[in-house]
């Protein structure tokens, strides 16, 4: 049962506003920071407690009272509802732990059957081509990729599989390794050894396409007879003709989707197109450095843009904030000054200096770092987007985890799907 000594403590101060005789320094601060909680009326201590006042329970009977009264009487309510209802009405410190306590100890609680266990979680083969899944195959065993790197990239060749598309439950089936790869446990059943490395790979098996007779095959047949004998001497016809032309595999091959919605991706704007030139990086929008120009222009030279009276006061206003060192254009609002670049190639150059050079680290620290050095308008934009093409930082990050629902697709959010352009969508509600 709970202690009510710190209530006793409480309620004296409420009451008389005095201490115990033999209470220390901190045990005092403590009672009257408690204290503001706490009001005496009616003979009773009750406590505020969400806007409502509690009664403050202050003998074990009562307590014994209270739960029999929210647990025995209440068709033994479990901790939470029993919890729930009792801190509508009462309080002592404790409440939680007394109402477990109680039932624990309680006949008809323990007498109870266990519930039922719920069902496992499906696993599936993360394994790119493989159906498998612990609902389908539930002899099958399903393993957790490893942590060591080493291993878990030769896991992941072997599923053709990458760092985006892994999650902590991600698993290989044991058909992908061989039967030297498990070890008898102590109990005698089959474990996967801890430095096993999976060496059978997924093949999908494509069936040989079938000749479908014609519809003029169909109309001057006589009989099912010859239809059938057509049907089967043009697929024994496995002889190449000299006289057609030879496949040309320089072409690129057809794309097979999948499902009617696999759809490709849509195509990017074309000014995305643009900024993809010899796998190098430019952003999507270029802003207009015209204005860093005119503001050095101006403090070098005094010369103000053909531009509009209102224009013209606002570059000479936001002229105060900068200024020209060694022909540098600097802003000066802060100590030390920052060097403004003022061409997309200089900006570039500093996001490919602070992010591709050193570490690919995230936004936060790129711009933390950037900014003791630099300054221009659209820092935290050109950074973002300059992250978002980085392909290291896109091989970094989870993906979403999407996996097709038919049940004989395998498709997921691997990079082979990503390669053949494979999209998922889904289901309309």
């Amino acid at each position: 049962m709970p202690s009510f000594d710190f209530l006793d403590k409480v309620e004296l101060f409420v009451r008389t506003g005095s201490y115990p005789v033999d209470a220390s320094k901190s045990s005092k601060k403590v009672t009257r920071a408690a204290s503001k909680h706490f009001i005496y009326k009616d003979g009773c201590l009750w406590r505020g407690y969400r806007g409502r006042f509690l009664r403050v329970v202050r003998s074990d009977e009562e307590v014994k009272e209270i739960l029999v009264r929210y647990h025995d009487n209440n068709s033994h309510a479990g901790r939470v509802r029993a919890v729930k209802e009792i801190m509508l009405m009462y309080y002592w410190v404790g409440v939680t732990e007394a109402v477990k306590t109680w039932i624990k100890a309680c006949a008809v609680c323990r007498s109870r059957s266990p519930a039922e266990a719920p069902n496992p979680p499906i696993i599936f083969c993360l394994a790119y081509g493989c159906d498998a899944s612990s609902y389908v195959y539930p002899e099958l065993s399903f393993h957790r990729f490893p942590k060591e790197a080493e291993q878990r990239r030769r896991w992941l060749a072997v599923a053709q599989r990458d760092e985006g598309s892994l999650r902590t439950n991600s698993c290989l089936c044991s058909r992908h390794f061989e039967s030297s790869c498990f070890v008898p446990s102590e109990n005698g059943q089959l474990t996967l050894s801890a430095d096993a490395v999976p060496t059978i790979i997924s093949v999908t098996v494509q069936e040989d396409e079938v000749v479908v007779p014609s519809d003029e095959d169909f109309l001057h047949s006589n009989t099912l007879e010859d239809l059938l004998s057509t049907a089967a001497a043009a697929a024994a016809t496995t002889t190449p003709d000299p006289s057609e032309p030879a496949l040309d595999h320089s072409e690129p091959p057809v794309e097979l989707q999948e499902h009617q919605y696999c759809l490709r991706a849509p195509d990017p704007d074309s000014r995305e197109v643009q900024t993809l030139v010899e796998n190098k990086r430019k952003t999507v929008i270029e802003p207009s450095f015209a204005t860093y120009n005119q503001i050095a222009r101006y403090l070098s030279h005094r010369v103000l843009p053909m531009q509009s009276k209102s224009s013209r006061g606002g570059l000479k206003r936001m002229a105060k904030r900068f200024g020209l060192k060694d022909g540098v254009l600097m802003y000066t609002r802060v100590s030390p000054p920052l060097r403004v670049p003022r061409s997309r190639e200089e900006v570039n150059s500093v996001l490919r200096q602070f992010h591709d050079t050193q570490g690919h680290y995230g936004h936060g620290i790129c711009q933390r770092e950037i900014t003791k050095h630099f300054y221009w308008a659209s820092m935290t934009r050109d950074l973002a987007r300059w992250i978002s093409s980085c392909q290291i930082c896109l091989n970094r990050t989870k993906r979403k985890w999407l996996r097709c629902s038919v049940s004989t697709c395998t498709n997921c959010c691997g990079p082979v799907e990503r390669g053949l352009g494979l999209t998922f969508y889904k289901y309309v509600l």
